[in-house]
């Protein structure tokens, strides 16, 4: 059995802070280590973000029993929050939310057309897999401010609306990207993309389905985008 280093037992920590109930604990060992690993020069610039990259499918979730809604998604949002604000890892982690959710939005766009291509409604594999934690994430930092008001005004929603079906991977990412950040969608996207969502998804599952009855989705329209904005990133 070859000898662990510390950068291995640092990457094997991060599948456990992202999934482990007790994330205190395992942060404080993380962060420890992460500081003795640094003081010998052993730490690489991304290892936080390679470490949540290839860890976000640590959970699962089982769409066709209408569960949508990824359990860790938190988890990898508040990790990396602590990265970049962290006296430790903060000085290797500037812009570290910026950086992630930069590159799950762009295979969220990326994702969703792979599972058209290979065979849409027919397709299983890791690629939807990835698809449906990207949504999660991304309705997340939507909510937080970091996507572009432009991509949540011009492209998000309208991307999954606009093949001439709605694919069941589009669907349920319209129910995950509406129940987790609505009210900010509903403040800057046009509202006949909004209502014109609804309706979609309303006609593609019925209401004697599970899915059927997770399409109460709402999207406020009286909330500011750019105020939420303000409040969440101070």
């Amino acid at each position: 059995m070859e000898r662990p280093d510390i950068q291995t037992v640092l990457r094997s920590t991060a599948a456990r802070v992202l999934s482990d109930p007790n994330y205190e604990q395992s942060f404080v060992f993380y962060r420890l280590w992460f500081d003795i690993g640094q003081t010998r020069d052993q730490i690489p610039p991304d290892l936080i973000f390679d470490a949540i990259w290839e860890n976000r499918l640590t959970s699962s979730i089982d769409p066709d029993r209408g569960e949508l809604i990824h359990p860790t998604a938190h988890s990898i949002l508040r990790f990396a929050s602590d990265a970049e604000s962290d006296q430790i890892l903060a000085p290797h982690n500037s812009g570290l939310q910026d950086r992630l959710c930069t590159r799950f939005l762009r295979e969220f766009f990326n994702n969703n057309l792979a599972v058209v291509w290979c065979g849409g409604n027919s397709y299983r594999g890791e690629v939807v897999d990835n698809f449906y934690v990207d949504a999660n994430l991304v309705a997340r930092w939507v909510n937080l401010g970091f996507v572009d008001e432009a991509v949540i005004r011009g492209h998000i929603l309208q991307s999954l609306i606009s093949h001439r079906t709605l694919y069941n991977h589009q669907a349920d990412a319209l129910i995950i990207l509406l129940k987790l950040a609505g009210a900010t969608f509903g403040a800057c996207t046009d509202p006949s993309v909004v209502d014109r969502c609804l309706e979609l998804l309303r006609t593609h599952y019925g209401r004697d389905l599970v899915k059927g009855r997770l399409v109460q989705v709402r999207a406020p329209r009286t909330v500011k985008a750019i105020e939420l904005k303000r409040n969440f990133r101070r």
